[in-house]
């Protein structure tokens, strides 16, 4: 990620990039990482969930005031990688589109390459089926309306996932456009459909959170306890935990 977003400043030198990392379980007596300047970094001696991870960062940009209505931000993985000419793409997309406050694509273990973007207006089924913490990127105009994860949601919190989901649909909700580039323009592992049912009961309840907020919402969350109920019949979710699950949302 750091060589990838390094060699997309020295290739557009207009992209200011400042990247926010969160080291976990560091001792207190470890010397620091010699990073660039444009990486900030937070040390802490313990773990904690991935939300509280992003909202610890999230403390930190608010308070430095890096991001302003105008500016970009977003959250990738620490395994994720962005192409050559990506940000690049992406800054000029939302220079372009001043009305556009939210913005994703989809990702892959071998992700495109492009020279332009093509977008779309995207239905809340596809925010919700597409939008991931590595592929969405917004206005900072949002930022102080969005603000932190769900930090009952996502890897290491009470219910595993959802928080992207979450995230993404508070964004489309707020935002005065979204567009979606139906092309995997994000470097990362490919998306592993066994952990469906791992996810599903945050999912399920990210969505069920916003589903009385439009019809599209509710379809939403009827098709997604199809969905679980379909894992079911499958043998890939336990009965119990798709009830458990339902009555949580």
């Amino acid at each position: 990620m750091i060589d990838s977003i390094a060699s997309a400043k020295a290739a557009d030198p207009s992209i200011d990039v400042h990247l926010y990392l969160l080291l976990q379980n560091v001792p207190d007596d470890a010397a620091d990482p010699d990073f660039p300047e444009w990486i900030s970094t937070r040390r802490i001696n313990h773990q904690i969930s991935l939300s509280a991870a992003r909202n610890l960062l999230l403390q930190d940009v608010v308070k430095a005031g890096v991001v302003t209505a105008d500016s970009i931000y977003a959250f990738p993985d620490d395994d994720c990688w962005y192409p050559e000419n990506f940000l690049t793409l992406v800054a000029n997309l939302f220079s372009e589109k001043p009305e556009i406050d939210f913005w994703f694509c989809r990702y892959s273990s071998t992700p495109e390459i492009r020279s332009v973007l093509a977008t779309e207006a995207p239905a809340l089924q596809k925010v919700i089926s597409r939008a991931s913490s590595n592929t969405f990127f917004f206005r900072g105009r949002l930022l102080p309306n969005l603000a932190a994860f769900d930090e009952t949601l996502g890897v290491g919190a009470r219910l595993n996932g959802g928080e992207d989901t979450d995230y993404a649909i508070r964004a489309f909700y707020l935002a005065r456009g979204t567009l979606f580039t139906d092309a995997a323009l994000v470097g990362h592992r490919d998306h592993d459909a066994s952990l469906k049912p791992k996810y599903f009961p945050g999912t399920l309840y990210a969505i069920a959170a916003h589903k009385n907020r439009s019809l599209p919402g509710i379809v939403a969350f009827i098709r997604k306890l199809l969905v679980g109920a379909s894992l079911v019949m499958s043998g890939k979710l336990p009965l119990s935990r798709y009830i458990a699950a339902v009555r949580n949302a």
